[in-house]
């Protein structure tokens, strides 16, 4: 705990050690690895190591940490464990029922706000344009729903179709990757992120109208919606860190035994 000014009330209060990505994302890897991560980089420089840091930092103070927590992140890590909601996988990826989209649209713009107000070095490339990262923090400390024009919330299953030495889903869940941000030739701009083996993209610029109906994008205020597939190799970011990886491996420039 430390006293300093509280991210979202905007009061001067004790701050409690926040995550931006959920703890429980970072603890589920952790119990996989003997509690260390192995992390990797897109630069030439930095060694391939492991590490227990989960990317958290005094960003909120008791009271609007729990109000996030009670409000969006019980829920939407509860239906992506399978505990609320009903889940199918499907050939084409997973078909969500019952579940309240709003509520789960909500949770993961709580995490794009809280990716870009933590200084943690993890989400260094992201920065959100001013006025709609305080639009995000005026409707979270308020209990609004945030316009649907503002940000467009569309999510899919990562998956790995490699015949041989591919990832099989549970490996995909233990994977966490810094956010990083898109720019499309439209002119269209995302942010992205992984999340218990699912990628998350967020447009921060408006979309047409026809995209909205698009599976994978969270609106209107059904309770159904499809994740499809997503081939991980096809993630070009992702794909860059693998082999950049690989050429530290193969140059000895590692911290791992």
């Amino acid at each position: 705990m430390k006293s300093g000014i509280c991210k979202l009330c905007l009061k001067q209060r004790e701050l409690c050690d926040s995550h931006a990505l959920p703890n429980s994302a970072f603890k589920y890897i952790f119990r996989q690895s003997e509690g260390k991560a192995v992390v990797l980089t897109d630069d030439t420089k930095t060694p391939i190591k492991t590490s227990s840091d989960s990317w958290s930092d005094y960003l909120l103070c008791l009271d609007c940490e729990k109000n996030l927590n009670d409000d969006f992140d019980q829920y939407g890590i509860a239906v992506f464990r399978g505990e609320k909601g009903k889940t199918k996988i499907i050939d084409v990826g997973v078909s969500f029922s019952d579940v309240d989209k709003q509520r789960l649209r909500m949770f993961f713009l709580s995490l794009l706000w809280r990716i870009s107000i933590s200084p943690h070095d993890s989400y260094r490339n992201i920065d959100l344009p001013y006025a709609l990262e305080e639009e995000l923090r005026d409707a979270l400390a308020d209990g609004k729903k945030i316009r649907g024009s503002l940000c467009t919330v569309a999510i899919y299953r990562l998956h790995d179709s490699t015949k041989t030495s591919g990832f099989s889903h549970d490996g995909l869940r233990e994977i966490i990757a810094s956010p990083f941000a898109r720019k499309y030739d439209n002119g269209q701009v995302s942010i992205c992120f992984l999340f218990f083996g699912y990628f998350v993209e967020i447009f921060i610029s408006k979309l047409p109208t026809k995209y909205l109906n698009r599976p994978g994008v969270i609106s209107g205020d059904g309770n159904i919606f499809l994740a499809p597939n997503q081939e991980i190799l096809e993630v070009k970011e992702i794909v860059s860190t693998l082999a950049r990886s690989l050429q530290k491996h193969d140059s000895g420039l590692s911290k791992i035994d």
